[in-house]
């Protein structure tokens, strides 16, 4: 395999460098330069060893990587079958993004080790983006605040039940959901951040005081901030009120405009400090497909005007994509890009443990979402290879 030469765009990194260069050697960064520096290295790579990608004068990005989602493109995690995984990775290379985490929704134990089996089964395929490994939203959570997951099937957390799951997959078990004032959930937040694997706190009815003692046990990370969790109340400032006011807890946000408002992401922004907004999609089969009805889990999803729902009226997850969550971010809420690309790929990666990727930087993955100066996705590459080109 040749190595890469990426050239003829803005470089994203810790500021925006205009005709920059990015050169890429076995899969690492090996340098980020300017336009006199670039132009220098063009003129001595040897065609046989280097392949130069021209950016056409748009963004030369981070990758994307997206640590929360169920589905796209007609398939979910819960099929629990290599094809899903294939199909899934595959489209979200289309949107720019590099690596994924797929998240389970709460399901029977039988179901759940099933699709646990699948992933921890897998390998990547050379068109399509990094598998991570899995999520686990639920079933230890608060039936109040289920939202859209399985209700039946939600259970006291069970050091026996994460024995097995973490038996089939090992450091392929990334992220936890559960809900910190439940019975058993404290010991288990525990139990798994001994063994490095994250902790959010998501479907919760947690109070202010609950939340805080949570993050002091070893919660690190919040699921889908504001949705899904008691909200902020001036006497009673709830799950919501603890996240925003306790620092270095990583807070997810779905920035498709529907499930939080503008002026509420700003809010987050200014509480939670960019270093710490995490942008996901959480977003269902659904996502690049027409509205019509789907299923998340065991339940049946209706999509109207791109809107995922339950029949009671539940948000079901979304049909965003990481390329747009970026957009509306940039466009809508006015954030600034840098800061925008940093959540879309550096705090992702930071906030489930991963080093050296998720940003422009040498000695980093070379991973990298090519955009056009309005952000649509025009070249994915991952490792240094060029896996998608937009028609």
């Amino acid at each position: 395999m040749r190595h890469l030469i990426i050239t003829n765009g803005t470089v994203v990194t810790d500021q925006l460098i205009e005709r920059g260069t990015v050169v890429t050697i076995g899969g690492r960064i090996m340098l980020v330069a300017g336009e006199e520096e670039g132009r220098r290295i063009l003129d001595a790579a040897p065609p046989q060893v280097f392949e130069v990608v021209d950016a056409e004068g748009g963004y030369i990005a981070p990758g994307f990587i997206d640590i929360h989602m169920h589905g796209c493109g007609g398939a979910e995690l819960m099929d629990g079958t290599r094809e899903a995984l294939e199909t899934m990775a595959r489209f979200v290379a289309s949107t720019g993004t590099v690596a994924f985490l797929p998240s389970t929704v709460t399901a029977e134990e039988e179901k759940t080790r099933r699709v646990c089996e699948a992933v921890a089964s897998y390998t990547d395929i050379p068109d399509g983006a990094e598998l991570l490994g899995v999520h686990l939203e639920g079933p230890y959570i608060n039936a109040k605040f289920k939202g859209a997951q399985y209700g039946p099937a939600i259970r006291e957390a069970s050091i026996a039940e994460l024995k097995e799951l973490y038996g089939l997959l090992g450091e392929k078990l990334k992220l936890v959901t559960l809900a910190p004032e439940m019975p058993g959930s404290l010991d288990a937040v525990e139990w798994l951040t001994e063994r490095g694997v994250t902790v959010s706190i998501g479907h919760s009815d947690a109070a202010y005081e609950e939340a805080v003692a949570g993050f002091q046990r070893g919660i690190t990370h919040a699921t889908h901030t504001f949705n899904a969790m008691r909200g902020l109340h001036h006497r009673e400032p709830g799950a919501v009120g603890a996240v925003l006011a306790t620092p270095g807890v990583y807070a997810e946000l779905i920035a498709d405009l529907l499930h939080v408002h503008p002026g509420a992401i700003k809010v987050m922004l200014r509480s939670v400090g960019v270093e710490y907004v995490v942008l996901v999609t959480d977003s269902m089969q659904a996502t690049g497909l027409p509205d019509g009805e789907y299923v998340l889990g065991d339940n049946k999803v209706f999509v109207r005007d791109g809107a995922a729902r339950l029949a009671e009226g539940n948000l079901a997850g979304s049909t965003l994509t990481m390329q747009r969550a970026v957009k509306n971010m940039v466009d809508v809420v006015g954030a600034d890009l840098v800061d925008v690309f940093r959540m879309a790929s550096l705090n992702p990666a930071r906030s489930i443990g991963l080093s050296h990727r998720g940003w422009i930087k040498e000695g980093y993955k070379a991973d990298f979402a090519l955009l056009s100066k309005d952000l649509s996705v025009r070249k994915t590459v991952i490792s240094g290879r060029v896996v998608f080109v937009a028609d």
